[in-house]
């Protein structure tokens, strides 16, 4: 049925198609864009760092990865209730694969499929057909192959990854783990194809608390075409021309043969939907015939019942708005507010070591974690207590882009009188704010809380 230019050119297909295009292209080029010499995103489960627009995080620092999910969340459910289920019809990988698997590989090249407008014919049981099928899987496993490693891409930098391709031997498990996803995603798409969506999917049973009558969605318009289902979802036994010629539907069955989930639109708003939009265009075609819009509108119910525009501005979807707002403001809050480096103190467990020269020493354990992309060489001072000394170490620490290195500190702090009168002494802990900083640039500092311990004095 679109096979005709004009009609195709109109189509939601097209727009479909064009959207699933310019989808792969963002997700193909992303994971080779880099700012700074950080990815634009990753989650580098080896290196244990989220890249998040150009800066690197590092598992101790993922304060930004709750409004990532949040907002990821958030997100679905304003697109569900403003839109219905477009995310599966317009933009789901299981969708786009099983247009590319379905419609292209299958019914363009194999001719498996009379015409993409049919998707209820049954699999024929001849050789020819066979051996086209199997042909037909084998040209499309390398490119899920090839789509399982751009995923990859997001969870093993390109550049590694492409590294283990040419030594496999050396990361069985990075490996293991990309045939194996790729052969269940090839036996989902050429087995199970729109049965997940049906049966397996949790989206699809999260939609039903989420619609409300503002919602858009593929709906039949029954005051135009007339009734096809009874209360209880019975078909009537006559259509609709003949039991009221006013109706419209002539019952060319072409919404029903379009459908990639092999419901009956008309008759009204089903789980299986993916809203594809195919039955859209279908109708359309058929009442072009007769000089009238389609039966089938992609609309809500309020919108068709009052004859009115759809109200996708409306209280609920202003809250979504505004809630999204604030998560996506905090998230670059969080973002741009990100350590450089990172310290942690742990105070040997000792109590402190008195000397004979007058002083008292107390040893610590610096980890410092250069969390910036460059390399840097890091020391600290201790702020308010100008009679406390650094025994150790003496210079700084120079350390590589997104390394750690533990260093051993000795802080001492004279006494008032000789050593050998506090043995008996009480300890005081003496609270001090110990600043790191970068030695090569003056705008990488953080501050560390810890104590000091010592006979006390009083």
């Amino acid at each position: 049925m679109l096979e005709s230019s004009s009609h195709f050119l109109k189509s939601f297909r097209l727009k479909r198609y064009i959207g699933f295009l310019l989808i792969s292209l963002a997700l193909l080029i992303t994971p080779f864009i880099r700012i700074d010499g950080a990815h634009l995103f990753l989650i580098s489960f080896e290196h244990k760092q989220l890249h998040f627009l150009g800066k690197i995080f590092s598992a101790e620092e993922l304060q930004v990865m709750p409004f990532m999910v949040i907002l990821l969340f958030i997100g679905i459910f304003f697109i569900t209730t403003s839109l219905g289920r477009v995310w599966c019809g317009w933009a789901c990988p299981q969708t786009f694969l099983r247009v590319l698997y379905r419609d292209v590989i299958e019914t363009k090249i194999f001719k498996l499929h009379k015409k993409i407008s049919n998707k209820q014919e049954s699999p024929k049981n001849t050789p020819s057909y066979k051996a086209r099928k199997v042909l037909s899987v084998l040209l499309f496993a390398p490119v899920v192959a090839g789509l399982m490693m751009l995923f990859f891409f997001y969870f093993i930098a390109p550049e590694d990854f492409f590294v283990y391709l040419k030594n496999p031997s050396d990361h069985p498990i990075a490996m293991g783990f990309w045939l194996f996803s790729t052969a269940v995603v090839l036996f989902d798409i050429v087995v199970v194809a729109e049965r997940f969506c049906i049966y397996l999917c949790p989206y699809a049973r999260v939609q039903s608390v989420l619609y409300d009558n503002d919602t858009l969605n593929p709906i039949y318009d029954e005051k135009r075409g007339g009734a096809l289902y009874d209360n209880q979802g019975h078909l009537f036994p006559l259509p609709p021309k003949k039991r009221n010629p006013e109706n419209e539907c002539v019952n060319c069955l072409h919404c029903v043969q379009v459908c990639p989930t092999h419901i009956d639109i008309r008759k009204g708003l089903q789980l299986e939907c993916i809203n594809c939009l195919e039955c859209v265009d279908a109708c359309t075609i058929t009442m072009a015939k007769f000089n009238r819009p389609s039966l089938i509108q992609w609309s809500s119910t309020n919108a068709i019942n009052t004859r009115q525009k759809v109200r996708l501005v409306r209280l609920k979807t202003i809250a979504y708005m505004g809630v999204i707002a604030v998560v996506i403001a905090l998230l670059a809050i969080t973002s741009f507010k990100k350590e450089r480096m990172l310290l942690d103190i742990n105070r040997n467990s000792d109590l402190y070591e008195l000397r004979s020269s007058g002083y008292v020493d107390n040893d610590y354990v610096f980890l410092f974690h250069n969390t910036d992309n460059k390399d840097h060489e890091f020391y600290f001072k201790i702020l308010g207590q100008k009679d406390f000394q650094i025994k150790k170490p003496l210079n700084p620490i120079a350390i590589k882009a997104g390394q750690k290195i533990k260093a051993v500190v000795i802080l001492r702090k004279p006494l008032k009188s000789n050593a050998t009168e506090y043995k008996s002494a009480r300890d005081a802990l003496i609270p001090i704010t110990i600043q790191a900083y970068s030695a090569d640039d003056k705008n990488i500092t953080i501050e560390r809380e810890s104590v000091f311990i010592a006979p006390s004095e009083d």
